[in-house]
């Protein structure tokens, strides 16, 4: 099981080659498939209940993704940049280690073991082999769910049919054939190659550096919203490939700092 790491709050702006520097690190406790409330000391709990009852922030980003290393490390790049110069906006990943309809029940019990309240919660889910149905179900539950406010959140899921190893493909080149992990895979060690990154490893701490400061996330924008434009009226099992990680990506990148977002949008 993954090791947990404190929360830290940056007191003052980061530029882009200071973000570019700092080594993502897992914001919370990760989770393992059979639990149902976090591994925390009581410290750590009790600390993590106080940070997520402040009254004091404008706005609270909770992030729950199936992966417990890729999608942790690529955001955590942002909770850093955000809350370094926007100390009013606290963003969350957790780690969850479950997908599809498991993520939406951990969501639950999570939601009412820290009493969340009024929080943007993103669920980040892969295709993947899992059951049609069930990703289906996450993805129209989260847009049943945010209509009515459920547990008084708003919800949001950021899929990937097929995995979210396509969101990285997309910031180096426009890629609309269906493919496998393995294959994605295969594509990011060439594109690292060819842009003389070094060796593409899954579960990078450095992703979020290497995709922002040496891929393109303005293009990985453009080429998501093109592939998800293509496949509009397909349901999300049947839509591959296609991404909607842009979405969340373009939510946090609002508050990143100038230089750095710069980046993500024209």
């Amino acid at each position: 099981m993954p090791p947990s790491s404190t929360i830290q709050h940056p007191k003052k702006a980061m530029g882009i080659e200071a973000v570019a520097s700092a080594a993502p690190s897992v914001c919370m406790a990760f989770y393992t498939e059979t639990m149902k409330k976090p591994r925390l000391s009581r410290l750590e709990e009790q600390k993590l209940k106080k940070r997520l009852a402040r009254q004091d922030y404008a706005k609270l980003y909770l992030i729950l993704t199936e992966g417990t290393k890729t999608e942790p490390y690529y955001f955590e790049g942002f909770k850093k940049a955000v809350e370094s110069c926007h100390p009013e906006i606290l963003v969350e990943i957790i780690g969850v280690g479950k997908a599809t309809t498991k993520l939406l029940e951990f969501a639950d019990e999570f939601i009412e073991e820290f009493s969340v309240h009024n929080a943007e919660l993103w669920l980040v889910t892969d295709k993947d082999d899992f059951q049609a149905d069930h990703f289906n179900k996450l993805v129209s539950e989260c847009l049943r769910r945010d209509k009515v406010k459920y547990l008084g959140n708003w919800w949001h899921a950021a899929w990937s049919n097929e995995c979210f190893e396509l969101w990285f493909v997309l910031h180096f080149s426009f890629y609309q054939a269906a493919a496998t992990r393995t294959e994605y895979y295969k594509i990011l060690k060439e594109q690292f190659r060819k842009h003389r990154l070094g060796s593409w490893k899954k579960n990078d701490p450095e992703i979020f550096r290497i995709m922002t400061c040496k891929g393109n996330p303005r293009l990985a924008i453009h080429y998501a919203k093109k592939l998800h434009k293509e496949k509009q009226g397909q349901i999300p099992s049947s839509a591959r490939p296609c991404t909607t990680v842009y979405a969340l990506v373009e939510e946090l990148a609002r508050y990143l700092p100038a230089d750095l977002k710069q980046r993500f949008f024209d």
